[in-house]
């Protein structure tokens, strides 16, 4: 049986700027098979870490739903761009809290920054839906970060 991977080289359906991964990206910028699974790897496992650690925590629970929506789009490793949009669903989590307390410095421009990356996909030939998803992780973290500053202070 062929990987995703094999097919898509062999059979030229989709080139490896397609694939919205860290694996993608390995592949798009001429990494072997081997380092981008080894590269996939460790994005999945810092992102489980990570999901752990914030759910354990006192955060909220939609930061953590947050969290949760985005590091699933981070540990796929073959995630093409029609699977961003459940990005939508981080990004619904992140507005919510910023409508319900205030946003972040820099929040609004780096959801907008996301959505952004996923619109311009199709004009450009590299893993852009990644770096939205990166962007969207970065914003969690902020928050979670600012969180943990609110709590250390009670």
């Amino acid at each position: 049986m062929l990987s995703i991977g094999h097919a898509l080289k062999i059979e030229g359906s989709a080139d490896w700027g397609k694939l919205q991964s860290a694996f993608g990206l390995t592949r798009a910028f001429g990494g072997s098979e081997a380092l981008a699974w080894n590269v996939q790897i460790v994005v999945t496992l810092m992102v489980v870490g990570a999901i752990a650690v914030l759910w354990r925590s006192r955060a909220t629970y939609e930061l953590k739903a947050a969290a949760l929506g985005t590091g699933a789009l981070l540990a796929t490793s073959h995630l093409l761009t029609y699977d961003l949009a459940i990005l939508a669903v981080p990004l619904a989590f992140l507005f919510r809290l910023g409508c319900n307390g205030r946003f972040l410095a820099h929040e609004l421009a780096g959801m907008g920054l996301a959505c952004f990356l996923i619109l311009v996909f199709s004009f450009v030939v590299a893993p852009v839906g990644f770096v939205a998803v990166l962007v969207v992780a970065a914003l969690i973290v902020n928050r979670a970060l600012a969180e943990l500053c609110v709590l250390r202070s009670f």
